[in-house]
């Protein structure tokens, strides 16, 4: 998980992933697969939640989009209103636990963006040094 640091400048707390710590600039290239072994562990698992997440945000998106296109108050305007209440219930039955779900599509975004970056980089290093 993250690990909060605490700062000297400001009191607020500086949040900064364990990813961050726990991979850094390769070095070598066992280092390079073993961060790819990671990558490839955890994609699928990303790819999964990311759908699931992205097809209930679709939805909402939607329904928002015909709201703004309905004046408050109207027929049209409850009865959309009314149906983002009907696909909200039907989101917390089928996916209780949506908003950690979310959360943990989005660390897993960082985490594997973060290592796809430092396998880049070292990459692009390697090829720098023929």
């Amino acid at each position: 998980k993250e690990k909060p640091v605490q700062s000297t400048e400001f009191s607020s707390t500086i949040e900064i992933p364990d990813y961050v710590v726990k991979y850094m600039p390769m070095v070598s290239m066992d280092q390079r697969q073993s961060y790819k072994n990671d990558f490839n562990a955890e994609y699928d698992e990303y790819r999964l939640l990311h759908a699931r997440v992205e097809n209930i945000t679709r939805r909402f998106t939607q329904l928002d989009a015909k709201c703004r296109k309905l004046a408050p108050g109207t027929k049209e305007y409850q009865k959309v209103q009314e149906e983002v209440l009907k696909e909200y219930k039907k989101m917390k039955q089928h996916s209780p636990n949506y908003h950690e779900e979310k959360q943990r599509c989005e660390y897993l975004h960082n985490k594997l963006a973060h290592i796809k970056r430092l396998i880049a980089d070292f990459d692009q290093r390697r090829a720098q040094a023929w």
